[in-house]
């Protein structure tokens, strides 16, 4: 591996890390089916990867994500949860 990706696998593992603390702090435990997804999103200048909470059968929580970003010259992550916006009218 090169020295940026090994930096970007530190903070994805950390922000993965962070996830599963607050998993465990709410009940979603492995042994109860929970796991993490992970995925990238292109935004204006570089990247985001994603990790949440997904179960087969339990709606994953809206106001628990983890991002890393990913630009041209740096990598950082957010060290809170970003919630996703559920609660705006669908567009039609």
């Amino acid at each position: 591996m090169k020295p940026r990706d090994d930096q970007l696998e530190q903070w994805r593992a950390a922000a993965e890390a962070k996830l599963w603390k607050k998993m465990d702090e709410r009940g979603m435990t492995r042994e109860g089916g929970w796991r993490v997804n992970e995925f990238t999103r292109d935004t204006r200048g570089g990247m985001e990867v994603v990790v949440r909470p997904v179960h087969l059968w339990h709606e994953s929580p809206y106001d628990l994500e983890y991002v890393v970003w990913v630009s041209e010259g740096d990598i950082e992550s957010s060290s809170a949860p970003q919630p996703l916006r559920r609660d705006a009218a669908p567009r039609h």
